[in-house]
C-alpha cells in the first residue's frame, strides 16, 4: 500500500446536463516534479488495492485525503478532495499537469 501526493490535475468539460468539469488525470509528486500521470481508472484501481491519494497545501501544509466521487449531474467517475479541504489543498485549485 502506497501513498501518493497529487500535485496537479487535468480537467475535462462535460456539457450534460449543464456545463461542468471533472478531474480526468492526476499527477503525483517526486522530488523534482511529476513522477506519474494517472487516469481516473488507474487511481480507482490503486485505491482498490489499498493505496491512498492526498493533496498538501503549499502554504497551509494541510494534508487532505482524495476520494472516489461519482458526479451527481452525469454519474461520471472522478475524484474530489475531502470536505475539509481549503483553498491551496483542494483538487480544484491545483495547477494543470503537463
Amino acid at each position: 500500500m502506497a501513498q501518493h501526493r497529487i500535485i496537479g490535475t487535468r480537467r475535462e468539460t462535460c456539457d450534460t446536463p449543464r456545463v461542468h468539469a471533472h478531474v480526468v488525470i492526476v499527477g503525483t509528486e517526486k522530488s523534482s516534479g511529476y513522477s506519474k500521470l494517472w487516469t481516473i481508472t488507474q487511481v480507482y484501481n490503486a485505491m482498490d488495492q489499498g493505496d491512498t491519494f492526498y493533496t498538501c497545501g503549499e502554504k497551509s501544509q494541510k494534508i487532505v485525503a482524495v476520494h472516489k466521487y461519482s458526479c451527481p449531474l452525469c454519474a461520471e467517475k472522478t475524484l474530489r478532495s475531502a470536505p475539509e479541504a481549503g483553498t491551496d489543498d483542494n483538487l480544484d485549485n491545483l495547477p494543470t499537469c503537463q
